[in-house]
């Protein structure tokens, strides 16, 4: 069974993380955020972010999803680039 990460996962880990700024992102205009500047969140909270949506979803995500989260800083780049590459824990 394939996992994907959906902007509902992300918006419940957000919502976990206690980002206060996700309350104001209706459904699809959450995609279009910029973590620094829109979710006020750096570079260390996108990496718990990160961590916690492995943890949740039981998947490893390579390190160049950061590297393209740092070249477009949406939540869009994030589960574009995580379901391009990551590895579904179960299966191995």
């Amino acid at each position: 069974m394939e996992k994907q990460i959906r902007l509902e996962d992300v918006r419940t880990a957000l919502y976990a993380m206690n980002v206060p700024a996700v309350q104001n992102f209706p459904e699809e205009a959450l995609k279009n955020a910029d973590f620094r500047f829109d979710l006020e969140m750096d570079e260390r909270k996108v990496i718990a972010l990160m961590s916690n949506l492995e943890i949740e979803k039981h998947i490893l995500l390579p390190v160049n999803v950061l590297e393209n989260i740092r070249m477009k800083n949406s939540v869009n780049t994030l589960i574009y680039s995580a379901n391009s590459h990551l590895i579904d824990l179960d299966e191995q």
